[in-house]
């Protein structure tokens, strides 16, 4: 026979529930997001078509701040300031590099070229001229998207009557970073 303080123990041990203890992990990771950007070519630089004189030399220009070509010669033809677009997400500074060629050249002939670029937020209008070689950028940071436009424009000098006909090139190079 039991006891009644054993049956009290037993009855009290049912009816009360077990009381445990438990722990639960919790965590979180953070990061920010990665900055992207994409840099392209909207335009190309052009001067046109520009008649050579028949005595001294000259030169023709296009503004890269304003897109306007000058000349001391006879020009023809449409005219465009070169153009170039930097997209990017998540970037808090960029930068733009170039290297501008010293001439323009067909075959063995060679033109004098000298530079000159700009930036704007807007396609159309606000450009400010860069000096240097390359331009330090903000941007908005995380959570946000932006847009830049860099222009190129120059002066080709020393045109004259002895330059052989046709089309003079060169290559503009810009490269862009994004942190």
């Amino acid at each position: 026979m039991k006891s009644p303080i054993t049956l009290f123990l037993l009855a009290l041990w049912w009816a009360i529930p077990m009381l445990g203890q438990v722990t639960v992990p919790v965590s979180i990771t953070l990061s920010a997001p990665s900055p992207t950007c994409s840099f392209s070519r909207d335009a190309s630089l052009s001067f046109g078509t520009v008649e050579k004189s028949g005595t001294g030399s000259g030169s023709v220009g296009i503004n890269a701040q304003t897109g306007a070509r000058s000349s001391t010669l006879t020009v023809s033809g449409s005219s465009s300031v070169g153009q170039a677009r930097l997209t990017g997400q998540n970037v808090a500074t960029y930068t733009v590099s170039r290297t501008f060629p010293s001439t323009l050249s067909k075959g063995n002939d060679d033109l004098s070229y000298s530079g000159t670029w700009a930036q704007s937020t807007s396609s159309n209008s606000g450009y400010s001229s860069i000096s240097g070689t390359s331009y330090n950028g903000t941007a908005s940071g995380a959570g946000t998207s932006f847009t830049r436009y860099f222009r190129f424009g120059g002066t080709v000098s020393g045109i004259d009557f002895s330059d052989g006909d046709g089309t003079y090139t060169g290559t503009i190079t810009a490269s862009a970073s994004c942190n």
